[in-house]
């Protein structure tokens, strides 16, 4: 597995990649800074922080996953970058090697990893604003699937918890995708905390 880490802090950088390389999954790691070494470098993973990200946006192929390192940032914030950039997972201060092991392997399967602390307080920030209204553009059935894709749940664990066959899944994910104008799986994070916001009336 390649990783990219393209972080401000450059003494982060190189102990991040010293724990990684010495991992025996054999990860193959670089740091972005290190132009020779990036140049023929493709990664499938991106960590980076929010500066790195604000400053050079998140990779706009399809190869590379981008996983935010929250270095204490607000909710605001977070949900901010969630909205505006290709973000598949956030971690935590708090993340060791074996759940930072247990996340690139979940989000190498298409799940969105977001601890489920983060998630009930972003529920309550964040800015949906881009998306339709989701009681009036998407069916109940719809909705649930969101909140579910959002989980980091695949279809066919979707399909088992709505009672729905796998292909029925993929048809509503692909309907999905339509209406709310994305093409990608963590995309729906933002439209899943708007779902799961209470309502003020």
């Amino acid at each position: 597995m390649n990783i990219l880490i393209k972080l401000n802090n450059r003494l982060l950088e190189r102990a991040l990649r010293e724990l990684l390389a010495a991992e025996p999954e054999g990860y193959q790691v670089a740091i972005s800074s290190e132009t020779a070494e990036r140049d023929a470098f493709i990664p499938e993973f991106t960590i980076t922080d929010s500066y790195s990200l604000r400053k050079c946006g998140s990779s706009p192929d399809a190869v590379s996953k981008t996983v935010l390192l929250d270095c204490g940032l607000g909710e605001e914030e977070i949900a901010s970058l969630l909205i505006s950039n290709k973000v598949d997972g956030i971690l935590a201060p708090s993340t060791d090697m074996p759940l930072l092991k247990k996340a690139l392997h979940a989000m190498s399967e298409g799940q969105v990893w977001i601890d489920n602390r983060k998630i009930k307080v972003l529920i309550q920030h964040a800015e949906c604003t881009r998306f339709p209204n989701p009681e009036e553009g998407f069916s109940r059935k719809e909705r649930e699937i969101i909140v579910l894709v959002s989980q980091g749940l695949l279809n066919r664990e979707i399909a088992a918890r709505l009672c729905i066959s796998e292909q029925t899944v993929k048809t509503h994910i692909s309907r999905i995708f339509r209406k709310a104008q994305v093409n990608r799986r963590s995309q729906l994070v933002p439209l899943a905390l708007k779902i799961s916001m209470p309502s003020t009336t």
